[in-house]
């Protein structure tokens, strides 16, 4: 797989890493705060300037793993949670689902159907997380001082496509906001309702623990994007689109599909994306 750069600052982020001491050390709490605070978290971590485009990759790098929770509503407004005590636990189920695949001479699907294989999935699709297990922090800190020296000296970070959009921030912004009626919201926000209905009567989603909950816990926060009336668009795709995408793929013969795939259909042509 590629090695994104939106990788290596999301290991940043789960290492918690601060410019301090001799140069890097780890802080005892995880991140918690706003969008606008990760950012400038990251970038302290790293050195240098993070365009919007780059952090909404290194959100959705975290998002794969379950390394991230995201919420938002009218008083708290937009906050974030990185998960950094779990990565163990997540590299460990991901060892374990591979193991299980080989077990069952089922490699390939890790890659054809990540949602059978969501850990291992995600461990493979980012394969910089699986670097950071084995070599630790040492390897991080002299991967993020490579990475400065080259921003530093204006040559080109790899051929991965996150390489140009580590830049100086001067492109401009691309975080829309919607804003929704009365009407629309009430309608979607019933739509989502019987889609989160749909997905909690079931015992477990795929047969994989915590899957569920997870999959509602996104739901429910779409669904209080929707009800706020007015949200970037990042934070939908973030929560609710993206889970709309997989149940609609995965369930698509059976009702939770339907459900999802007519929410996820009137969504993106409601907020101009494709679905």
């Amino acid at each position: 797989m590629a090695r994104d750069v939106a990788d290596y600052v999301a290991i940043a982020l789960v290492a918690n890493l601060t410019d301090e001491d001799d140069w890097f050390s780890r802080s005892s709490e995880e991140f918690s705060g706003d969008l606008d605070q990760l950012r400038a978290k990251a970038e302290t971590i790293v050195g240098f300037k993070l365009s919007e485009a780059l952090m909404r990759r290194v959100i959705r790098t975290l998002a794969d793993c379950s390394l991230i929770r995201i919420t938002d509503d009218p008083f708290s407004g937009t906050f974030v949670k990185v998960k950094s005590r779990h990565f163990p636990a997540f590299v460990e189920r991901a060892k374990e689902e591979l193991a299980q695949a080989k077990a069952d001479g089922d490699e390939v699907s890790i890659i054809t159907k990540p949602s059978d294989y969501p850990n291992a999935s995600a461990l493979a699709k980012h394969e910089l997380f699986d670097d950071y297990n084995e070599l630790g922090e040492q390897w991080l800190r002299r991967a993020l001082g490579g990475l400065r020296q080259r921003v530093d000296s204006g040559e080109p970070l790899s051929a991965s496509p996150a390489s140009a959009e580590v830049e100086i921030d001067n492109a401009p912004a691309s975080n829309r906001v919607v804003a929704f009626t009365d009407n629309q919201v009430g309608e979607f926000d019933l739509k989502a309702t019987e889609v989160i209905e749909a997905v909690a009567a079931q015992n477990q989603i795929d047969g994989e623990p915590g899957l569920r909950e997870l999959i509602l816990g996104q739901l429910r926060a779409g669904r209080e994007l929707i009800r706020a009336g007015s949200f970037k668009v990042v934070l939908l795709e973030l929560t609710l689109i993206d889970t709309l995408r997989f149940l609609a793929k995965r369930y698509e013969k059976e009702l939770i599909g339907g459900l999802a795939a007519a929410l996820l259909t009137a969504l993106a042509k409601q907020i101009g994306i494709d679905a």
